[in-house]
C-alpha cells in the first residue's frame, strides 16, 4: 500500500503573537514495514528557523520559530509513504512462551534498557486502582504472550465505547476506566496501563490510519484524523503492534510517525506562543492511496 498523508495544523489568536516556538511530530520514518518517499512541509509566516532533528527515542521532529507578528499560523505536513505488510499478520506464532517468563526475561540484567525503560510509570500512563486485575484477567497463569494480549486487545474494544468529545489530554486514566468512553489515545494509555502494571514492556505509537467511507459514498478531503495504537515488545519477535481502538493487529493501513512512552512524548504539535489573549486551533487530517503503476 501507498498513501499520502497531509496533516494541516491552524491556529487563529485573537490578539497578534510576537513570537513561537513549536515543535512538529508529524514526521514519517523508515522502518522493516515502512518506507518514506517524500516530505513536504510549509509554514505561515515564513519561520525564522526552521531545523530537522532526532529525539531520544529516534523520532525525527521539525524545530521552528516565528519572530514577527502573527495572528494565524497555518503548519502543513504532506508525506508520502509505502506500507508492506508486518510480518505478524501472516504469520502470528502459536507458541510465544508464557507472559510471566518474559517478565523474568525482562528483568535479567542483560536486558536492553531501551526495551526496560517501556515497563515504567509515565506522564499519562499510571498503575491506577483496578487495572493490573484487568490485565490480569487476559493474562492467566503460563498463557503464551501473544494469545494474551490478543484477548486483551479484545476485551478494551469490547468493554470501551469510542466517544469522541467525552476526554481531552487533561482527562485522567481513572475517569476512561470508570466510564469505559475515550478515544485512540486513551485505549493506547489504558492498554499501556494494563500491560506494564503487570511487569511487560510496552510502548506507545503515534501515526495514522487509513479510514474508508460508507459504501457508495465519496471519501471527504480532511476527514481523517491522527491514530494512537501501542506496541509490546515479544522476544524472538520484537516490537509487536496492536490497535484495540479497532480490535486489530497493525497492519498496512497503518502508519507511523512516532514512539514513546506515552502521548506527552510525541504531541503532533506542541509549543510556546506569546499572545496577549486566547487562541483557536483547526486540524485538518487525509490519508488518500496513491494509485501505483
Amino acid at each position: 500500500m501507498k498513501f499520502q498523508v497531509t496533516h494541516i495544523t491552524r491556529y487563529e489568536y485573537q490578539l497578534p503573537a510576537s513570537l513561537c516556538h513549536n515543535l512538529v511530530y508529524q514526521v514519517p520514518v523508515n522502518h522493516n514495514f515502512q518506507q518514506v518517499e517524500k516530505i513536504d512541509y510549509q509554514i505561515h509566516p515564513e519561520p525564522r528557523f526552521l531545523v530537522t532533528r532526532e529525539d531520544f527515542f529516534n523520532n525525527k521532529f521539525i524545530y521552528f520559530s516565528i519572530e514577527e507578528f502573527h495572528k494565524k499560523l497555518s503548519v502543513e505536513i504532506k508525506s508520502e509513504v509505502e506500507i508492506t505488510e508486518p510480518v505478524w499478520i501472516n504469520a502470528v506464532p502459536k507458541n510465544t512462551m508464557p507472559w510471566e517468563n518474559v517478565v523474568s526475561w525482562l528483568q535479567s540484567t542483560g536486558t536492553d534498557n531501551n526495551i526496560r525503560q517501556f515497563y515504567l510509570e509515565s506522564n499519562h500512563v499510571i498503575f491506577i486502582p483496578g487495572v493490573q486485575e484487568y490485565a490480569l484477567k487476559s493474562f492467566t497463569p503460563g498463557r503464551p504472550i501473544m494469545e494474551a494480549m490478543l484477548d486483551l486487545n479484545q476485551r478494551i474494544f469490547n468493554d470501551f465505547d469510542f466517544t469522541p468529545g467525552f476526554t481531552d489530554i487533561s482527562t485522567r486514566l481513572e475517569e476512561v476506566f470508570l466510564h469505559k468512553k475515550g478515544v485512540c489515545q486513551d485505549f493506547a494509555h489504558f492498554s499501556l496501563a494494563c500491560l506494564r502494571s503487570i511487569g511487560l514492556a510496552a510502548r506507545y505509537v503515534s501515526g495514522y490510519i487509513e479510514t474508508l467511507p460508507p459504501p457508495g459514498k465519496p471519501k471527504l478531503f480532511g476527514s481523517d484524523a491522527s491514530h494512537a495504537w501501542i506496541a509490546l515488545y515479544i522476544p524472538d519477535i520484537g516490537w509487536t503492534e496492536f490497535d484495540a481502538t479497532n480490535n486489530l493487529l497493525v497492519n498496512d493501513r497503518h502508519i507511523r510517525t512516532a514512539i514513546g512512552r506515552d502521548f506527552a512524548d510525541v504531541v503532533p504539535l506542541k509549543g510556546i506562543v506569546y499572545s496577549g489573549a486566547g487562541q483557536r486551533m483547526y486540524v485538518n487530517v487525509d490519508v488518500s492511496r496513491v494509485e501505483q503503476q
